[in-house]
């Protein structure tokens, strides 16, 4: 059953620690180019180990077909190389992805049976836990004194937002957006651990609150992937389906509300192109930033159709005025799906398409009965699913090293529940 148990000892360690090092993303390390979080650093240790471990036959690769699509996201990476506008950013950029495929392969061909998946859960959790923590931290310290130097760190700028005495929170990552992403995934997991008896109540209590909490502290639109996984997981458990109904309906509306909230602003800022009158409510509305640089990355994606402008070229550039009155100059598409299609064309974005669909198969039908890795893959493939299509749209989270890692998990956690199944259905 197991050829893995002599390398245990030295890779479970190692793995665990960078699924609980994904929840830390500053202060970043420049190096070669690139700021680096602890994740990377831990990672060429990993994959130094699983290499000398490969070699010498005490592990093994376990081919997933999902490699497969990874490969072709991948091929569909390099294809826009030789076309790009800077060829050596390009290629260097190509080795960035082959990074985070290698995440979700170490990740998934590491966790081979329910004890490891129940461990790299745990690890998650715990990571999640000191994001949590910071959260009510800052808002304590921010309500003692807002100008603390031991806040500052978790304090994010206002953006797009309207200027005032609040805290916007990005904690232990680079951005909010980032920090409620990664929050998603945790919260999915976390109500799959819970179902399945992970962990006890006053943790289950404690670490939901401390996501729920920490997720509005970000005020970032991910908030309605936060509610529509509320609401999807309220729709599976709950008995009463009128109420299970009533939940999902409330997810997807919140959902569809934070999506129309990133599209459309009332300050009517002085660097909108146009303006948008609604008659029927008398009100007028400009294009947000949001709005504004995915017109823009339109635009350059008609211009370079087929291959794109080249992976690791700057999608957009944009400038407009935030409500602070500060000029706000943006190069990310903030959409994962213009990201792609601007970079890599339309064949970056068919293998994006296929890599999805992928993603979809692997988490449906969606489980919370019955064997524990099933119910984990319900979780962690929802919750990748939400973070990635849904907060997909406000944000470019194909790079995120949490998202790959999740999909090792899939992996991982889809592998386990078949493997477990086959012996039931002989036996039927």
């Amino acid at each position: 059953m197991r050829d893995q148990r002599p390398a245990d000892a030295v890779a479970q360690p190692l793995l665990l620690l960078l699924i609980f090092s994904l929840a830390f993303m500053q202060p970043p390390v420049p190096l070669l180019g690139f700021l680096a979080v602890p994740t990377d650093f831990i990672f060429v240790g990993l994959a130094a180990v699983w290499g000398i471990l490969l070699v010498t036959g005490r592990a093994r690769l376990h081919w997933d077909r999902a490699y497969l699509f990874i490969a072709i996201y991948l091929a569909a990476m390099l294809v826009s190389v030789p076309g790009s506008e800077s060829v050596r950013g390009s290629a260097v950029k190509l080795l960035t992805q082959l990074y985070l495929a290698g995440l979700a392969v170490i990740v998934s061909s590491l966790v081979l049976d329910e004890a490891e998946l129940r461990s790299a859960v745990r690890a998650w959790l715990a990571g999640t836990a000191v994001v949590g923590a910071v959260a009510i931290l800052a808002l304590i310290l921010f309500a003692a004194d807002p100008g603390s130097p031991l806040l500052q760190p978790a304090l994010s700028v206002k953006g797009t937002l309207p200027p005032g005495n609040y805290p916007r929170l990005q904690m232990t990552f680079m951005n909010p957006n980032m920090a409620c992403d990664y929050l998603t995934v945790s919260l999915l997991l976390l109500l799959a651990a819970w179902r399945v008896g992970w962990i006890g109540r006053t943790l289950f209590l404690l670490l939901l609150g401390s996501i729920v909490v920490a997720a509005l502290t970000t005020i970032s639109p991910g908030m309605g992937g936060i509610a529509l996984g509320l609401g999807l997981w309220a729709r599976l458990v709950l008995k009463n389906r009128a109420a299970a109904r009533l939940s999902l309906v409330l997810g997807i509306a919140a959902a569809i509300l934070f999506v129309a909230a990133m599209a459309v602003t009332p300050i009517l800022h002085p660097t909108a192109p146009y303006l948008i009158h609604i008659p029927v409510l008398d009100l007028t509305l400009a294009p947000s930033g949001r709005l504004m640089i995915w017109t823009d990355a339109v635009r350059n994606f008609l211009a370079h159709p087929l291959t794109g402008r080249g992976i690791g070229v700057d999608p957009v550039l944009v400038h407009y005025l935030d409500p602070s009155g500060v000029y706000e100059t943006s190069t990310d598409a903030h959409n994962v799906f213009l990201s792609i299609a601007v970079q890599c064309g339309i064949v970056g974005l068919a293998a994006f398409l296929l890599l999805a669909r992928e993603l979809v198969a692997r988490t449906l039908p969606l489980r919370i009965a019955g064997d524990a890795s099933a119910i984990v893959r319900t979780g962690v493939g929802a919750g990748l699913l939400i973070a990635l299509l849904y907060e997909g749209l406000g944000g470019s989270f194909e790079d995120s090293r949490h998202l790959w890692a999740a999909f090792g998990l899939l992996i991982a956690s889809d592998r386990i529940a078949r493997t477990r199944a086959l012996p039931e259905t002989a036996a039927r």
